[in-house]
């Protein structure tokens, strides 16, 4: 029967695995992220903590390594090996979820014992279950989005990115309140199939559906959320007229001269093609590392300089650069930057990337291991930008631009928001994945910034998904392909960015992630209270064990 047992729970943690990772792209089929956990929480929870430990983590790997297949691309197995480490968190989930679950085993069902773990008498505690559940998933994803640098790639919520109505939630709770009605969806739905379950097999059991009653309470704000129209300025507000550029090109490690001419020429041509029509754009943009060379490289700043001579706009890139340490001027440092130039080529405005991509921008424990730069490094150590410089664009516009990866963390965009800024803008380089998922599900994050901080969010991709988003999450155009409808293409694109002074500040920009905060503080008492039931239990067996021993026999 364990056996069995455990062979059911594995094909559980495999089906949940599986149906977490469709409802992100490529397959998109977010609506299954609502029913992707029941599985797992239909199968009786495991009593031995290192069954908990292996289910979970295998469900966990399931879903990771499934949703990560596009990391694969830059090699290494890449994809397979951050999921060794993605799938902790799920582990410690269900493992921990477990606990619970068998400290209330007294109250579930002695006739039905396989109905699952909210097979229970006590509606209060059925609903401090889901609810645990919930608040617990939360505190999880919130330390996987800091512990060692962070990864708050596609957590549960992130799924909902084209649900424009579900997502504007997050302008008070971040991405993290979405999922948290997740998890608590999922167990609430397997709840009530618990009870009538309960009622089908044992004649007994409450007929009224508390579960719903709850769902439907947590569910009412979403439908007056979907319902609202889109966040738009007033029709006097200035818009920005931008020109995106997009070269697609494919990316390589070590770039030679031929990779760097080729990159020049596409996005010099392109941007030469786009200024042939009328009227002028106000801003023309280039996305990160478009052209494999540092700013000063000779051929590079002179090509530039010939490119704003005979355009005449505005240009704002993605480069590394080396400049002088603050204080250390013979000491020269390795910048990833965003610059904004003018018709003569002065810098108007550049941002530092602040937070660093862990070995693609910086090979952490580099100095004392440099067996493993020379494996996998990129043959450079970024420094870290220290100030969240905002870039003044044309007609007032004040942009805080992310640099790649930087979009995917909250804290960044919000920073630039609480600067000043009244437009976000995204440069990024997917093309290390080629045409995979990558790009898309980069995408994905981006969409919630904007809901966040209630900013127009205008993203410029190397090879793929090039767009606009608007302050409440809705794509409103994108670089395609018009023959085959793919967004990997080179080409560019026009976009009206409204430059608007006075989009005021959401919940989330003005406290940022308090209702993840308080989902940590309500998780502590939680395992504090299962840890002292543990050793309370295990002091009663004890003393029941030493209470009904043999004492030897006097001789």
């Amino acid at each position: 029967m364990g056996r069995c047992m455990f062979i059911w729970r594995m094909l559980a943690a495999l089906l949940s695995g599986l149906l977490c990772s469709s409802a992100f792209p490529p397959l998109e089929w977010d609506l299954l992220i609502w029913l992707a956990l029941i599985p797992m929480l239909l199968i009786p929870q495991p009593r031995a903590w290192g069954e908990r430990l292996l289910v979970g983590y295998f469900w966990g790997y399931t879903h990771c390594a499934s949703s990560l297949l596009w990391l694969n691309e830059v090699g290494f197995g890449a994809g397979w090996l951050l999921a060794l480490y993605c799938a902790l968190f799920p582990m410690a989930w269900y493992a921990l979820f477990s606990a619970a679950v068998w400290q209330l085993r007294q109250e579930l069902s002695p006739d039905f014992p396989g109905a699952g773990f909210l097979y229970a008498r006590s509606l209060p505690k059925s609903l401090t279950l889901c609810l645990f559940a919930a608040v617990l998933w939360v505190a999880l994803e919130w330390l996987r989005s800091w512990l060692f640098t962070g990864f708050p790639w596609n957590q549960l919520g992130i799924s909902q990115f084209t649900r424009t109505g579900i997502i504007q939630i997050a302008a008070w709770t971040g991405v993290y309140g979405i999922s948290f009605l997740i998890v608590l969806g999922n167990a609430v739905l397997c709840a009530e199939f618990c009870r009538v379950l309960r009622r089908i097999f044992s004649g007994t059991g409450k007929t009224f559906p508390w579960h719903y009653l709850l769902l439907s309470v947590f569910m009412l704000p979403l439908l007056w959320l979907g319902s609202r129209p889109r966040i738009l300025p007033p029709p006097e507000t200035p818009t920005l007229l931008v020109s995106a550029v997009q070269g697609n090109l494919p990316q390589c490690r070590f770039w030679s001269e031929q990779e760097y001419q080729q990159a020049l020429s596409t996005y010099v041509s392109l941007s030469k093609q786009d200024l042939l029509q009328q009227p002028a754009p106000d801003l023309l943009v280039w996305p990160e590392c478009a052209v494999p060379a540092p700013l000063e490289y000779p051929d590079y700043n002179l090509a530039l300089r010939r490119l704003q001579a005979e355009i005449q706009t505005p240009l704002l890139l993605g480069a590394t650069n080396h400049r002088a340490a603050p204080g250390q001027p013979g000491e020269a440092l390795l910048f990833n930057s965003a610059f904004l130039f003018d018709r003569n080529m002065r810098i108007l405005g550049y941002y530092d990337k602040c937070h660093r991509v862990p070995f693609g921008e910086y090979v952490p424990g580099g100095k004392y291991l440099p067996w493993l730069v020379d494996l996998i490094g990129m043959g450079r150590d970024l420094t870290p930008g220290t100030d969240f410089n905002l870039i003044p664009l044309p007609k007032g516009g004040q942009a805080g631009v992310n640099i790649c990866f930087e979009d995917v963390f909250p804290e960044i965009s919000r920073a630039f928001t609480l600067a000043g800024a009244n437009i976000l803008m995204t440069i990024t380089n997917d093309s290390w994945y080629n045409q995979s998922s990558g790009s898309r599900q980069h995408l994905s994050h981006v969409v919630f910034r904007a809901v966040e901080c209630r900013r127009p969010v205008l993203r410029s991709g190397n090879n793929s998904d090039t767009c606009l988003i608007s302050p409440n999450g809705e794509i409103l155009g994108i670089l395609r392909d018009h023959d085959r409808g793919s967004p990997f293409v080179a080409g560019t694109i026009r976009f009206e960015v409204p430059v608007y002074q006075d989009w005021g500040t959401t919940f989330y920009t003005r406290y940022g992630n308090v209702f993840a905060h308080l989902c940590v503080i309500l998780t502590i008492p939680a395992l504090c209270a299962l840890s002292l039931a543990w050793f309370y239990r295990k002091k009663r067996l004890l003393q029941i064990i030493t209470a009904t021993a043999v004492p030897p026999a006097r001789p």
